[in-house]
């Protein structure tokens, strides 16, 4: 079963005519995936004029153990065909695939120069040669790298799912799709993430507009809430509430203190 292609990149942002901007997406979905410790291990698209636009498969790692592939669909019209493959190709290429990124895309019939054309066997197109160029420019690159790293820099103590959290949301609300990805990546429940997200309010270091204010969850089943009551569930949420209203009430009392010991010196 393959997930709609929205959920691995927009490509209604983004166009074959400009590439810098189509690289600079392939660098951010690389470096977000080493961000949550996941590896891209190997990728494929075609799209022929005899055969039509096939899935695109992406194939990663996390802790050096495989995962199973994520499939997409094909975008409809040729321009997104072209521009997924020239995205998907830049992924390739800045992960250092090598062989293990399979790209061919073109609208050609026959075996001329292709001028609008992407593939990892034989290259035959101006478009991926200036792509090429562009990946070459390693300044150009860690400003890149820095950009991503800068938006996406988060408190050490952030547990795994909350780092994934926060890298997979999409405009401070995270989808149930990349909420089924969390899931699965984790192995774990909702209520479990759930806890997790609230939990992210009392993580001092953490700048709060990096907290996503929305996460499609279904709805939750009666059976689950009394079996997350009765549990050591919400116990981690609730230690980090007590802990932060400790630390409140410490500061005011501080607060109070030193006011009073100000008026003290100013009866004098």
């Amino acid at each position: 079963m393959s997930t709609s292609i929205d959920e691995l990149v927009d490509l209604s942002i983004i166009h074959y005519r400009n590439p810098q901007l189509v690289i600079k997406k392939a660098v951010e979905y690389v470096e977000k995936n080493r961000l949550m410790k996941i590896e891209i291990v190997g990728l494929a698209f075609e799209s022929l004029p005899t055969h039509g636009a096939k899935q695109i498969t992406i194939t990663s790692k996390r802790d050096g153990r495989e995962r199973s592939p994520k499939r997409y669909s094909p975008p409809e019209t040729w321009d997104m065909q072209l521009t997924l493959a020239c995205y998907l190709y830049a992924i390739g290429k800045y992960a250092s695939l090598g062989k293990r990124s399979h790209i061919l895309c073109t609208n050609s019939r026959s075996r001329g120069h292709y001028e609008n054309s992407i593939s990892t066997k034989h290259k035959k197109s101006k478009l991926q040669d200036n792509i090429d160029d562009i990946l070459s420019d390693e300044e150009l690159l860690e400003g890149f790298r820095t950009e991503v790293q800068r938006e996406q820099r988060v408190p050490e103590e952030l547990s795994p799912i909350q780092r994934e959290l926060i890298t997979r949301s999409v405009g401070v609300e995270v989808s149930q799709s990349n909420l089924t990805t969390i899931r699965r990546n984790h192995e774990t429940d909702d209520i479990t993430i759930y806890n997790e997200w609230k939990s992210m309010s009392y993580i001092k270091e953490l700048d709060s507009a990096t907290i996503p204010l929305k996460v499609n969850f279904p709805s939750f089943s009666m059976d689950a809430v009394i079996e997350l009551l009765e549990s050591e569930g919400l116990a981690p949420s609730l230690r980090k509430e007590i802990e932060f209203l400790k630390e409140e009430s410490k500061r005011e009392i501080t607060r109070l203190k030193n006011r009073t010991l100000l008026q003290r010196i100013l009866n004098r």
